[in-house]
């Protein structure tokens, strides 16, 4: 089984487990409101909900990136943020390798800052965009982001999948405040609704079906990147 397929098996494996966590701490969070004793019930399920919901629930699929960083050439990170904490920021998830030359500009996306490549961009800087292609670490294609005119002067977007699934993009790339929907359902969605201790940031919330979070922030970094332009 290729590597790209390996990666996404492992993640619905994950997901799977992370359901599990969720239903398990949710059943020992109700036996300790109904039991009269709280001490004997928190033993065995406290510390098990506590830190279920640290790191399931509190930090799942929604990450925080700072703005303008492409633009300027560096690197940066992504880091988890709380969906239920109104933006609370977490570990870094994703390291982003910003490289701009003088005709081409590199993107690279790990897990780590010294490993493996899981998606890249590569662009001439001196011709007209009017598309961009994602590729893999192993440097095939697997998702393309195209610029498509919309009446006289508005630009949208629209991005392919794989070959067989379109992703549609509606609000304002500029402004941060956008959603990535798929068949009609939102899978991403890009807002500043919420405070954080970084100055120029935003969130991206990733619904948790989506089968690669790792290639929708790709997108997201893409889609930024082209609408500088």
């Amino acid at each position: 089984m290729p590597r790209f397929a390996e990666r996404r098996q492992e993640r619905r494996e994950n997901r799977q487990e992370r359901r599990e966590e969720r239903q398990h701490s949710r059943r020992c969070s109700s036996k300790a409101s109904i039991s009269s004793s709280k001490h004997s019930v928190a033993s065995s399920c406290s510390s098990t909900s506590s830190s279920d919901s640290d790191s399931s629930e509190d930090f799942n699929n929604t990450y925080v990136m700072r703005e303008k960083l492409l633009a300027v050439g560096d690197d940066f990170e992504i880091k988890k943020a709380s969906h239920r904490r109104g933006g609370r920021i977490g570990h870094t998830a994703f390291y982003v390798d910003n490289k701009v030359a003088r005709a081409r500009t590199t993107i690279n996306l790990r897990e780590s800052r010294r490993g493996d490549v899981l998606f890249q961009i590569q662009e001439r800087k001196l011709r007209a965009r009017d598309a961009m292609a994602i590729e893999d670490g192993d440097g095939r294609k697997v998702a393309e982001i195209k610029k498509r005119a919309v009446g006289v002067v508005r630009e949208n977007f629209v991005v392919k999948v794989r070959d067989d699934t379109n992703w549609q993009i509606h609000g304002s790339i500029l402004d941060h405040k956008f959603t990535v929907k798929e068949g009609g359902k939102t899978i991403v969605e890009v807002h500043k609704n919420w405070a954080t201790p970084l100055k120029d940031a935003y969130f991206i919330e990733i619904d948790e079906e989506c089968d690669d979070p790792a290639l929708a922030l790709m997108v997201v970094i893409g889609l930024e990147d082209m609408a500088e332009d």
